[in-house]
């Protein structure tokens, strides 16, 4: 399926409602559109809902660390073209209240509950994670296990990946800002349409959008932990996405990360039985960016073999 062009993406994207994270100049004064969704009530904060397309399951997109809602716009809309597809802001972020600390995935997690509830949207779902992303769905999996019917996990990160590393006698993310599972709230995807690039730059120099960040940078290690007792669903069709491993041919301690996040990835894969890991033709973590077309895809498998 051909993806629609960042402005028909953008235009729909409003009426409804390699890309790693590079230094751009923040423009404070750039206007912010009305939220293209809805505002749903999570306790005593409002949260971000933007679905769109019709069937089921229901697709729940999650972002990974100091990303929105707008970092699904390549994918969502070609989604929405076979089934029901549900982008949201966790709190702090995009277009949602700020919400109580700490923000880890065990309070994500049961956040997005009360969204999807609140919000009316139908089980069952299909939870799509990015980077961080992937705990905070793999642990509302674990929680709500009668409501998930697949799941795709974007370069996820994973419960052990702080041991892993540190016995390796590595750094946690790579370099050049290209993060496996730590974003920056500051920065800006260079793949995210250049239409949509001065909204993503409002939200990163919020206020709201920092202390979000922070807190979940900082309860990181937290979130891992949560993780360690939820494992996989085993018996609900998984696609694991990572990023290609060229950096095999960098220095020792970036090979040695490479391989590390590689078998990471696999292993995820591995849990399931209907698990499937599939390597994408890009070097970068935010491969529904720059490679949407094969998250698009890979949801659609998933669907395929429920």
């Amino acid at each position: 399926m051909r993806c629609a062009t960042p402005l028909a993406i953008l235009t729909l994207v409003l009426a409804t409602a390699g890309t790693q994270r590079s230094d751009a100049t923040i423009d404070t004064s750039a206007a912010r559109p009305a939220a293209p969704g809805t505002y749903i009530w999570v306790g005593s904060h409002r949260l971000h809902l933007n679905c769109i397309g019709q069937g089921l399951p229901t697709v729940i997109f999650d972002s990974g660390l100091g990303g929105s809602s707008l970092d699904w716009v390549r994918v969502q809309p070609e989604v929405a073209s076979f089934t029901r597809a549900c982008s949201y802001d966790r709190a702090g972020y995009g277009w949602s209240d700020t919400g109580p600390l700490p923000r880890d995935s065990e309070n994500i997690s049961r956040e997005l509950e009360i969204l999807l509830g609140n919000g009316s949207v139908p089980a069952p779902y299909l939870l799509v994670g990015h980077s961080f992303g992937g705990l905070n769905v793999r642990l509302y999996s674990h929680n709500n296990p009668q409501k998930v019917a697949g799941m795709v996990l974007v370069d996820s990160s994973h419960e052990d990946q702080f041991r892993r590393f540190k016995q390796a006698g590595v750094k946690s993310s790579a370099p050049r800002g290209n993060s496996f599972f730590v974003g920056n709230a500051f920065q800006i995807p260079d793949a995210l349409p250049k239409d949509i690039v001065p909204v993503a730059k409002s939200f990163a120099v919020s206020r709201s959008s920092m202390a979000a960040f922070l807190s979940e940078l900082r309860h990181l290690r937290n979130s891992a932990e949560q993780l360690q007792n939820a494992p996989l669903l085993p018996n609900v069709p998984v696609v694991v996405i990572s990023h290609s491993i060229d950096q095999l041919r960098g220095s020792d301690s970036t090979a040695a990360r490479a391989r590390i996040w590689m078998d990471m990835q696999s292993e995820l894969a591995g849990r399931a039985a209907q698990g499937r890991h599939v390597i994408a033709a890009t070097e970068d973590h935010y491969i529904h960016l720059s490679q949407p077309q094969l998250v698009v895809e890979s949801i659609r498998d998933v669907i395929e073999r429920l």
